[in-house]
């Protein structure tokens, strides 16, 4: 048994209320065989999760929406990449006919990859069609090695939505891309998958995870609200390029300052959409083999901070009111939350 696990809270894992959660705790940490008569058992009843057959009873009205724009795809949190992604973090059977023909669709469609940007829901998607049973795809391996090349061209996840930030590269969603490159056995990753994993990695770990936030960034947000409106710029000026140019001389004269912790990263919920948190991001680095390091010891303190008394860890963030179902209760003990923490910490532990 794990060693920050009490016998209850593992028992509590064990319930047969959330089969995926069931199937995870006996796998990753009470280490049974996949063979085994009880893993077996737990994984044949993954589909039997209330959350996975209440998105389900709604395919009608996300798989094929009319006109199939981005827009309607990707709908907060209703549309159906969103329930593509749920559905691979909740370990659902993608050869299941309600799921299938709706993923074939959309990796055909190819709508979740923009050049512009939107690294974090090319990563989402590529990341639950593996897990959904698609990792041989020629779309999903095209793709996932077309994201890793970017990376590694880019030096980081490079996103036109940081043309308004002090960062230069997009931070919030590296967790992401480590978790869709870590879908790939180890043995099958290409090298620019595994250079841009080492890349990514090393950023996490050079800003202590969550400690990266400019020092700077009220001081810049009051000059981008300052930014003119189109009309009343010189004849060929555009926003974007006022913008540009107050960034350059901003950070010519006062660089990017301090980092400082993200707030929204000490709250941890389950599902998490194109943002990310403290815990998920220390379980990438843990997917990814990363050993022990100093600089780890803080977000691994913020993990144990929030422990309860009971050895448990409750849902702080939540997408419920905005799904087709609720998952779990936000402000209540989580077991999605508290068998990743577990996972994170006995990884760390080694």
């Amino acid at each position: 048994m794990n060693g920050n696990a009490t016998y209850d809270t593992m028992q509590w894992l064990l319930g047969e209320d959330n089969p995926p959660v069931r199937y995870l705790t006996l796998l990753h940490l009470l280490k049974r065989s996949p063979e085994s008569s009880e893993v077996r058992r737990a994984k044949s009843q993954l589909m039997e999760y209330e959350v996975t057959q209440e998105i389900l009873a709604h395919g009608d009205e996300f798989w094929y929406p009319e006109g199939k724009t981005f827009q309607r795809s990707y709908q907060k949190y209703r549309g159906r990449f969103w329930q593509m992604i749920f559905l691979g973090q909740l370990l659902a059977d993608g050869e299941d006919p309600r799921i299938a023909s709706g993923v074939e669709s959309i990796l055909e469609a190819r709508e979740f990859v923009d050049q512009r940007g939107l690294q974090c829901l090319t990563a989402n998607i590529l990341c639950a069609a593996m897990r959904l049973g698609f990792g041989e795809h020629p779309i999903v391996a095209e793709e996932v090695e077309a994201l890793a090349e970017r990376v590694v061209e880019h030096k980081g996840i490079a996103c036109e939505a940081m043309g308004y930030s002090l960062l230069t590269h997009c931070y919030m969603c590296i967790p992401k891309l480590i978790r869709c490159f870590v879908e790939i056995p180890e043995m099958k990753r290409s090298p620019s998958v595994r250079v841009a994993l080492g890349l990514l990695a090393k950023t996490l770990i050079d800003n202590q995870v969550h400690i990266y936030v400019s020092s700077h960034r009220k001081v810049w947000q009051g000059i981008l609200a300052q930014a003119p409106k189109k009309q009343d710029l010189p004849r060929g000026d555009t926003v974007k390029a006022w913008v540009a140019r107050q960034k350059q001389r901003f950070l010519a004269e006062n660089g990017y300052g301090e980092g400082e912790p993200k707030a929204g990263w000490l709250k941890f919920g389950f599902p998490l959409n194109y943002n990310s948190d403290v815990l998920e991001a220390l379980f990438a680095l843990s997917r990814l083999g990363t050993p022990m390091a100093s600089a780890l010891e803080e977000p691994l303190d913020v993990v144990r901070g929030k422990m309860s008394d009971q050895g448990t860890w409750k849902l702080e963030n939540s997408l419920n009111g905005k799904m087709w179902v609720d998952v779990e209760k936000k402000g209540h003990p989580s077991k999605w939350i508290t068998l990743t923490a577990l996972r994170v910490l006995a990884h760390f532990a080694k």
